[in-house]
This record gives C-alpha cells, structure tokens and sequence, in this order.
C-alpha cells in the first residue's frame, strides 16, 4: 500500500523541496546487480566487489540530493553506489526478488513490504550483518519495531523520516491573542473552547483528496489510539490482534468526534472538512483575522503554504506536537513514516553502506536541500536551511515513541479502503461511529 505522504503526491502535491518536503513516491529500483539474499546468505559477509546497488522509490531533485548525500563517503571507502530510482518501486522490487535479481539494498516507503518479502527468505537480517545496538542507540525509540518479524530478526532500518503528528499555527495573531502552546490534550482542549470563546474558530481540518477522500480522518484516529491508548494497543490494533471496534478505537474515535462535531469547533463543520481540499485548508490560518488557529498536519504542508508565507516561515507559523492524553500513554509518541534500507546481498561492501545509510552521520547534503528529516536523535541540526525544520526535527527526537502510519500497515482492502470510506460515512453523519468501526472490522481479510 502506498503511504500518506505518496498519497500526497499521487493527489498531484507538488512539495517544496527547499523545505520539509514530501516523502518519496512508491516505487522501485531498476539498475544494479545483487545478490539472491535469503538465509543462505545471511552470517558473515563474503568479499566485496567494490560495487553496490541501491533502488528506490525518489527521483529528480531527492535522488541528486541523496546522491550528494553519498558522495564524501564514496570517495572515502572506494565503493562505486549506483542508485536506480523508479516510479513504481512495490510492483518492481517484488518482480526482481521473484527473477533472482534484487538490488543489493533497497529503500522502501513502508515496513511491511520488507516484511512481506523477509517472510519469503529474500532479505538479509540485520542482526546477522550489521550491528543493530548502534543504530539502534541514537534513534528515535521505536522505529525497529515495524520491521522485527515474529522470530526477533530486524529486516530494516530507516534512512529517512517523515512527521505527521504536528499541530500548526500563525505565530503573530496567536501570540498577540495570548494564547499558550499546550503541553497535555485537556490544555489543547482548553486552548480550542477559549479560541471559540474569543469569537475564533479554533481548527482548519480539510480531507478532500478525490478518491483518497479519507486518510486525513484516519491520520487522526492513528494519532489519538497512540495516544489514549499507548503503543503496545496500537500495535494489537493494526495487525487486527483486537478488532477495529475496540472500545479503546472507540474512545479515540470520540475525542476526535468532539472536535468534528462541536459547533463553533471547525471551520464548516463536518461539511467543511469533506469539501475542503487537504491541501488549501490551512492557508485559512494566514488570513487577517485569521479564519483559524490551529491546524494539524504532517511536516511536508509547508509546501502548500502561500509563497509569501513560505518566504518567512519561521516569523509567520509555529508548530507543536499533538499532546499527550493525561490518562493515556505516558509519553509523547510521533506519528510518522519512513524509508526503510533492507539488505539483499551480504557482503563486506554492502554492509559498509548500509551502516553508513542508517546511521546519524547521513544525510547533511541532503538536510542542506530540504525534504528531508534523519530519524536520528544525534543528527547535527544545525545541518536543516530553516528554523522551522530544525523545530521539528527537535520535537521529533524529543518523542518516547515512533510508530509508523497504521492505515500504511493494514492490508490494502481495509487501509486505503474500508477505514478511509467509514470515517467519511461517520464524518459526513451517515452512520454513527460504533458502526463504521463494525464496518471496518468486518472488512478485514480472513487470511
């Protein structure tokens, strides 16, 4: 299933590359030679040729700044990286693994492909390659977690990170109003009834997106089981361990309710939100009054932004993160996606790539560009061209738990299908939200 942030650009997103710009686009490396991976070749690595391949699913403007990103280090070790994007990487990496002829390292935008293709023997553990505790020591915690299979190995590390569970504002009208950034969900509730209060609609929520109408409700629902509910129920939840009508989805489902449904709440209403496109919804946060004041979206929206917003981004908006619930997880979790690196062939070459890949030391070149965030709580910040990038590699690192976009991690028939279809029904006040819950769950493949 392709992810949110490819969603984004499959709705025709154009997202600003000089700033916190967009995922990749799914899709698959061509180019390259690699080996058949599988446990066969798992262990020791055997020699190197001085060569690696490397697909993935970025083009144009990221490929040159990925490749960038690999420069020094080529020159450095020697090795001869050849990086073959395409745009149709899930179909492609799948053909290549089944002909025997994989990359040797291939950049995915979600985890459960890798996992797919692990079950199958195709990718090389990283347990047995490369060492996983270091990695594992400077990321945001979490991370791991979607790409450890049932028998413990991990199959992927990511090399790129995207942030979705952010909450917006125009800097100048929110200060001049007095209002605070809240730190806990009943602060963010409070801060919204005083927003109403003051004659001011609180939040912008758009959902059009064509016939991907939907995602943005269920970002929100992800967002909120996290939180009320805490990692360990979202993970039972998106592999349908409990049932999607669990009285802990419903819970999360609810406080979202209360901000759909409150009158004053949400500009248009619960009609608004249907009707007004993902993309144009927040630009209602810069106008003078500002016709909201909070807007809650991942981190490639700046590119939607007005261009004169864009010119001063750091004077004209803030960002905070969506605030835990006091009785809820007791942490800050992030919501998010990723480029996950797997390994296909096992060799001292690819290994000395593969460490550099996922580690804190990649992507300066890249950060430099924009569009780009390492999921790395020791990355030199200073390296992101903006203040606001840098703000939110900060709330990131800051995060006790990563967790990647369920819907992204759900079979295809229920992610991009039932759970973005109910949410439009229970939004649009269709049905109520113990039966599109039902619905969803009774949509999920018996197999």
């Amino acid at each position: 299933m392709r992810s949110t942030f490819t969603r984004v650009a499959a709705a025709g997103a154009v997202c600003g590359l000089a700033l916190t710009g967009c995922l990749g686009q799914s899709g698959g490396g061509g180019g390259g030679g690699g080996g058949g991976g599988g446990a066969d070749t798992a262990g020791e690595p055997a020699a190197g040729d001085g060569a690696v391949s490397i697909s993935g699913a970025f083009a144009d403007a990221e490929e040159q700044a990925f490749n960038d990103s690999l420069a020094a280090f080529e020159q450095e070790s020697g090795i001869d990286i050849s990086y073959t994007p395409s745009t149709d990487f899930t179909t492609e990496i799948r053909t290549r693994v089944r002909g025997g002829n994989p990359p040797d390292i291939g950049l995915f935008p979600q985890p459960g492909l890798v996992l797919d293709l692990a079950t199958g023997g195709d990718v090389i553990p990283l347990n047995d390659a490369i060492d996983v505790g270091a990695i594992q020591e400077t990321l945001i915690p979490g991370f791991l977690d979607a790409t450890t299979a049932e028998d413990g190995n991990i199959y992927g590390a990511p090399m790129r990170m995207a942030v979705k569970s952010l909450v917006w504002y125009p800097v100048p009208q929110f200060e001049e109003a007095g209002y605070q950034v809240p730190e806990t969900w009943t602060e963010l509730m409070d801060l919204t009834e005083r927003i109403k209060a003051d004659g001011n609609t609180p939040w912008c929520i758009g959902a059009e997106s064509g016939p991907d109408t939907g995602w943005v409700m269920t970002d929100w629902i992800e967002e909120l089981v996290l939180r009320s509910a805490g990692p360990e129920v979202y993970d039972q939840w998106v592999s349908h361990e409990i049932p999607f009508n669990d009285q802990a989805i419903q819970r999360a489902g609810d406080m979202f309710g209360d901000i759909v449904f409150t009158d004053g709440y949400v500009r248009g209403g619960p009609q608004g939100i249907l009707t007004t496109p993902f993309g144009t919804s927040p630009n209602a946060m810069f106008k003078e009054p500002p016709d909201c004041f909070l807007h809650r979206q991942g981190n490639f929206i700046t590119g939607f932004f007005p261009d004169e917003v864009q010119k001063d981004l750091g004077s004209n908006v803030g960002t905070f993160v969506l605030p835990p619930v006091e009785d809820g997880f007791d942490g800050q979790p992030i919501l998010g996606g990723g480029d996950i690196a797997a390994m296909f062939t096992n060799d001292e070459d690819v290994v000395q790539v593969m460490e550099f890949l996922t580690s804190a030391e990649f992507g300066g070149p890249w950060a430099e560009a924009g569009g780009w965030l390492s999921p790395h709580k020791t990355f030199d910040n200073s390296q992101y061209p903006d203040k606001i990038t840098q703000n939110i590699a900060e709330l990131a690192q800051g995060a006790d738990v990563f967790r990647f976009d369920g819907s992204d991690l759900m079979p295809a028939s229920v992610g991009a299908g039932t759970f973005w279809d109910e949410m439009v029904s229970w939004v649009a006040e269709e049905k109520d939200l113990a039966a599109a819950l039902t619905t969803i769950d009774e949509s999920w493949p018996s197999s």
